[in-house]
């Protein structure tokens, strides 16, 4: 939204790198990371929720590092510290 918002000529955005498409030629990019602290993004979904195969496959686009059965352990987990702890030692890739 941010990127649609620039290119109406509405003024600037920072946005995370993938925001941004390859070979977008019409905007000015600017790295400002060394601005910025590293973030760390979440994926979210409702303790007992019926997860679907569909959502299974857009966690696995979003995070492919994350297993199936990591992701479902984390679903039957019964507090955030222990959802935590199941991801302590989960290396998170970067961008």
């Amino acid at each position: 939204m941010i990127v649609t918002y620039v290119r109406l000529g509405l003024g600037v955005g920072i946005v995370a790198p993938m925001a941004v498409a390859e070979g977008a030629d019409d905007l000015a990019v600017l790295d400002a990371s060394h601005l910025l602290p590293a973030h760390t993004t979440w994926l979210g979904f409702r303790r007992g929720a019926l997860l679907r195969r569909y959502m299974y496959e857009f966690a696995q686009l979003f995070a492919p590092h994350l297993e199936r059965r990591l992701v479902e352990r984390a679903h039957r987990a019964g507090s955030p510290a222990e959802t935590a702890a199941l991801f302590a030692d989960v290396p998170l890739p970067q961008r």
